[in-house]
Parts: structure tokens; sequence; C-alpha cells
């Protein structure tokens, strides 16, 4: 199994950054670059994400189910229910969590979990760390563009 883990500080109010993790729109700006088009089926817990993948993934549409959601904790948890034949990952399970750190500031947690499909798990690793290099980015090039 896969672990991927990174967090870092982002110079924007915890209410700020939980808005670019949790919502629609905010999901559509912080996966610039990677994800095309996102449509989405109801909010918080339940919510569905079909996502058409660009980018080093390639082309094709996976879907994502959110599993758990605390808008006071600041937190997610989802699941890929449809791969799309496009992400060669088992299992994924993925987490999102916003604290606070201060009054203009906060961390931003992500994690993932899941089995490599006829990869290795540091070729697999790779990937993830990808996606999520750009998920940062995106959203330290959102508040920044906001201040």
């Amino acid at each position: 199994m896969v672990v991927n883990e990174r967090a870092s500080k982002i110079d924007a109010p915890a209410a700020r950054v939980w808005e670019l993790v949790s919502t629609a729109e905010g999901q559509r700006l912080a996966g610039r670059g990677f994800v095309g088009e996102m449509a989405f089926t109801g909010a918080g817990l339940g919510m569905v994400r079909r996502m058409r993948t660009q980018g080093h993934l390639g082309d094709g549409v996976v879907v994502e189910r959110c599993d758990h959601f605390d808008d006071a904790a600041m937190e997610m948890t989802y699941r890929i229910v449809d791969t799309g034949g496009i992400v060669p990952f088992a299992d994924y399970r993925g987490a999102a969590k916003v604290i606070p750190a201060g009054d203009g500031a906060s961390v931003l947690l992500l994690r993932s979990t899941f089995i490599p499909v006829d990869m290795g798990e540091e070729e697999a690793k790779r990937l993830s760390e990808m996606n999520f290099a750009l998920f940062f980015d995106n959203v330290k090039a959102v508040v920044a563009e906001a201040a």
C-alpha cells in the first residue's frame, strides 16, 4: 500500500483555504492543470464528483465520493468509486484537512492511500506526489491572486 502525505503552510485564513478544498468552485480552481472539467452531484457528505483528467494523468473520467465531511473541523475524506480506466490505483482514499495557523495563515494537509495497479509503488507514489504538488501550487496561486 502506498501512503502519500503532505502538509504546507498557506498564506490565507483557514476559512478561505477550506473553501478551496470543500466547494465545487474551489475544487475547480485547485484542480487546474490536471483536471479539465469537474461536475458535482450534491455537496458535502455523499457528494459525488466526476473529473475529466488531463496533463500527466492522461484523458479520462474519474469518479469520487465524499465519505466524511466535517465543515466545523474543516476536514473531509473521499474515495475513488470509478477509476475511469485512467487512474492506476485500487482502493484510493484521500483526505484533506485545514488547520488554522494564526490570523492570516493555515496549514493544508492532504493524505492518500492506495494499492498500485500494474505498476511499482515508487512510480505510483511519484504520480500521486505530482497531483499533490499541482494542487498545493494551485491553492497558493489562487490565494495570492486574491491578495
